[in-house]
């Protein structure tokens, strides 16, 4: 027990056992005051402690300043967004034209379903909307026929008619200018036979009485040549009436009735072709919606199933032969172009972790890094959120946070020898390392050009903050250290005794 209190420096300077020590002879010259090197694993005890004690420190440290110590993670999955493409219409898959792990690009056919059972009420509704346009149409036409012949034969009576009613008006022109003519001869003849019975009755020859009768004859002969006159001039008037088609005199009556029922035939003629155009447009416009409703038709019994993005066929959920429902889910797809990483970090590194933040990423497979940026930050991922991945997220604790990670470069257009497996390009479920590009210092350092007024009492806030809990944990590091010292101590007894045994 003595030996075990004795210190550390007349421990090493004391000498060696006289009982293992061999006995000097005569011969042989005695050193004495030399120094006794101690073996390595003497130390061993000390640095065990020393490396505990640093140990705790660090532990200590990193919990009180996480973002200091604590600048990535490595609890982060490759991931990629599911891509579902889907049916709009129910039938049956026929065709399955992309293999699963095999590439596709925009708008390219992935599968053919066929729906012979598609609702065709439209097409129907707009064929018999067709067929009356047609019918229609050819009613009207066939009315335009007929009133086109009426026409022409009335034409033709109109003519004819015309011309009888010039002849007779000709004829009764004639007539009366022969009769004015004989009415004009008589009236002469009848003025010399009064101017002769004038002459006798101033020749005492005849009385008066004989001359005012001879008188009386000339003013009715006169009245007769007027009337003749004036019935000339109308005759005349009405012929002129007649070559003008204004159909005034009874001997007109037949020709005023035809030109009338030429006009009548004519306004429905225009009628009936106004009709048959309008039939015409109408029937084209419900022809161009037939036409569509028939590809559209075509198009839906044997759909082109299509993608508006390129991508990589993960699932098949619907091979060929497979009934599906509208909206049906045919084919998830990823695209390595959307691949994301998606980091599992503390949350009071949610400050460090704002969208845009620069990233490194270190993939499984991948011999560089990988620059990234922060896309979001989830404080949690609910099944409905992580649903809309491949791969499931990695678990969470309290007080961490989800960051999704967006490669700078997609992993399609990395170099073929990033990976040994060039069909696993997208590398989704690979683990991965991901760390801000940044460190603690640097990143304080570059915000203190922005820093808040308040940013004072923050870090005030922050120390008082950190001796409190120093402060709390000193006595209980203090009792801890007091035991670590003590087994070391023991420890160290222990080699020792075991030393002087040996």
């Amino acid at each position: 027990m003595q030996e075990s209190n004795m210190p550390d420096q007349q421990l090493e300077n004391r000498p060696a056992d006289t009982r293992s020590a061999p006995l000097a002879t005569r011969d042989e010259p005695v050193t004495r005051g030399r120094r006794v090197r101690r073996p390595l694993w003497h130390f061993v005890p000390r640095t065990a402690g020393y490396g505990v004690v640093l140990f705790v420190i660090w532990m200590v440290l990193t919990m009180m300043f996480p973002n200091i110590f604590t600048r990535s993670s490595e609890r982060a999955v490759v991931d990629s967004q599911v891509t579902l493409v889907t049916s709009p219409v129910e039938g049956v898959v026929t065709e399955q034209h992309v293999a699963i792990g095999k590439s596709f690009e925009a708008n390219q056919p992935l599968m053919t379903v066929q729906n012979p059972n598609i609702d065709r009420a439209l097409l129907i509704d707009l064929t018999g909307k067709a067929l009356d346009n047609q019918q229609h149409h050819d009613a009207a036409r066939a009315e335009l026929t007929g009133d086109e012949s009426q026409l022409a034969a009335t034409q033709r009576d109109l003519q004819r008619y015309q011309a009888a009613s010039q002849k007779e008006h000709a004829a009764d022109i004639h007539a009366l200018q022969a009769r004015l003519a004989a009415a004009k001869a008589q009236v002469d003849q009848q003025e010399d036979v009064v101017n002769r019975n004038q002459a006798m009755q101033w020749a005492g020859a005849v009385s008066e009485a004989y001359t005012n009768a001879s008188r009386y004859q000339l003013s009715i002969l006169s009245n007769a040549k007027a009337a003749a006159a004036a019935e000339l001039e109308h005759a005349i008037a009405n012929g002129d009436a007649s070559r003008s088609k204004v159909y005034a005199s009874a001997t007109d009556g037949p020709v005023a009735s035809l030109a009338q029922r030429s006009r009548l035939l004519s306004a429905d003629i225009v009628q009936r072709k106004a009709e048959m155009t309008q039939f015409d447009a109408y029937g084209q416009s419900v022809d161009k919606l037939i036409d569509a409703e028939k590809e559209r038709l075509e198009r839906l019994t044997h759909l082109e199933i299509r993608s508006s993005e390129p991508g990589v066929v993960e699932d098949v959920l619907a091979p060929p032969g497979t009934r599906v429902a509208a909206g049906a889910t045919l084919i998830r797809a990823s695209n390595c172009a959307q691949s994301r990483v998606v980091a599992v970090f503390p949350r009071s590194l949610s400050d460090d972790l704002l969208p845009g933040t620069h990233l490194n990423v270190r993939m499984d497979g991948v011999p560089f890094l990988l620059p990234a940026s922060v896309a979001e930050v989830l404080p949690r991922a609910s099944e409905g959120e992580q649903a809309r991945y491949f791969v499931p997220f990695p678990p969470i604790e309290k007080n961490e946070i989800y960051v999704i990670a967006k490669l700078d470069r997609p992993l399609s257009s990395l170099p073929h020898g990033a990976s040994a497996d060039p069909t696993k390009r997208c590398a989704m479920g690979h683990w991965a390392k991901v760390s801000l590009d940044q460190s603690w210092l640097v990143s304080n350092v570059s915000d203190l050009g922005h820093l808040d007024p308040n940013w004072l009492d923050g870090f005030k806030s922050t120390l008082d903050r950190g001796r409190h809990s120093l402060d709390e944990f000193k006595p209980t590091g203090r009792h801890w250290l007091n035991d670590l010292k003590t087994t070391v101590d023991r420890g160290r007894h222990w080699l020792e005794n075991l030393k002087s045994l040996a």
